[in-house]
């Protein structure tokens, strides 16, 4: 198992609680939160960082897709995992989540935001895309980075001059939106 599915197993009672909460019978929660786990793996697969440090993994990030995982398969034909929440239920979800994530729109605002970006590295050779990672991701300085990589020190500030210039130009209407707090138009 990859570290990050070790880290958000260990919250696992409390992600089926979420998917109760949500309105899902709880015969099939267990299964919504297994079904995440399997779609958490493929995004880790394909480069999508839920890090937060070394001991710590985005826990709004695996809520959505518990989100994500729900709704689709309300949306199934022949699928029945919903029941109308009470409204005790409906209320503790909501003080959890504001209590847990603060401001949800933004955090969601955020993650797209951070998506896109990586989309878009991950367009770029193999070279660029892991010193950018390896920078914007570690918390490094140049000079740890420059010791751990080989990379001359120089080498590495030049190239990642170039990564915010052009992540500048492609995403700074987002950023610009971002932080006047019109989280909607960040699609």
């Amino acid at each position: 198992m990859c570290r990050e599915l070790e880290m958000l197993s260990k919250k696992h009672s409390a992600w089926v609680g979420y998917v109760v909460n949500m309105g899902c019978d709880p015969y099939y929660a267990e299964d919504i939160v297994q079904d995440s786990y399997i779609r958490i793996y493929e995004y880790i697969e394909r480069g999508v960082n839920i890090d937060y440090g070394d001991d710590d993994v985005n826990d709004f990030y695996f809520y959505m897709t518990l989100r994500s995982v729900y709704m689709n398969g309300l949306k199934k034909k022949g699928l029945d995992y919903h029941i109308p929440p009470d409204d005790e239920s409906l209320n503790r979800t909501l003080v959890n989540l504001e209590a847990d994530y603060g401001d949800v729109e933004m955090e969601a605002s955020y993650t797209r935001l951070v998506n896109k970006i990586f989309k878009e590295v991950n367009t770029w050779e193999g070279y660029h895309q892991s010193l950018f990672v390896a920078y914007f991701t570690s918390g490094l300085s140049l000079d740890k980075l420059s010791e751990g990589t080989g990379i001359g020190r120089s080498s590495l500030y030049n190239s990642i001059k170039k990564y915010r210039e052009v992540i500048q130009k492609l995403f700074s209407e987002d950023a610009e939106d971002f932080y006047n707090k019109d989280y909607d138009k960040i699609k």
